[in-house]
């Protein structure tokens, strides 16, 4: 499972690097058009918009994949260790729940409705396929998701011990 981790981190790290790359050079252009030559091309404009929301939703994947999400964590000092991976297991599967039904489930619903429509800058993209980051999102998340909670069981049992320390190391 360590591995399959790995190689999600290697997928979302290298896809939201290359967005943000492409991102600074349409947006770039903008600047270039709209300074020289007083027009920017509406392509341009919405393929920088789209690349933006990819990389945003990928990235929180990606962060969340990390555990660097945001987290209240009032009251969780005051628990014993044991109290407080439990307490992280119930959080994990209320978000499970969330992003399982809103991102993977309603992406998936976003994107078979909106197939056959056509974006109005950039007519050979279909909506359906900008979509397509919600559900991508959301797998990665899942995985995460569940990768996150079967370490935190794995710590809880005792059968994990010592693992962690090789991940992050």
């Amino acid at each position: 499972m360590h591995a399959i981790k790995r190689w999600a981190d290697r997928i979302l790290a290298t896809t939201c690097i290359v967005l943000c790359g492409l991102l600074v050079v349409a947006v770039t252009w903008q600047v270039i058009g709209r300074f020289f030559f007083n027009a920017s091309g509406a392509v341009s404009e919405e393929l920088a918009k789209i690349m933006f929301v990819w990389a945003v939703l990928l990235g929180a994947a990606l962060l969340f994949g990390e555990k660097g999400h945001m987290a209240i964590e009032l009251g969780l000092d005051m628990m014993s260790a044991r109290n407080q991976t439990i307490f992280q297991i119930i959080i994990s599967l209320l978000i499970l729940g969330f992003v399982t039904s809103i991102l993977l489930i309603g992406g998936i619903d976003a994107v078979d409705r909106t197939m056959r429509q056509t974006n109005a800058a950039i007519p050979f993209i279909k909506t359906g396929q900008i979509y397509l980051a919600l559900p991508l999102s959301g797998a990665f998340s899942v995985f995460y998701c569940v990768y996150n909670i079967w370490n935190d069981f794995k710590s809880l049992t005792g059968t994990g011990q010592g693992q962690t320390s090789k991940m992050e190391g």
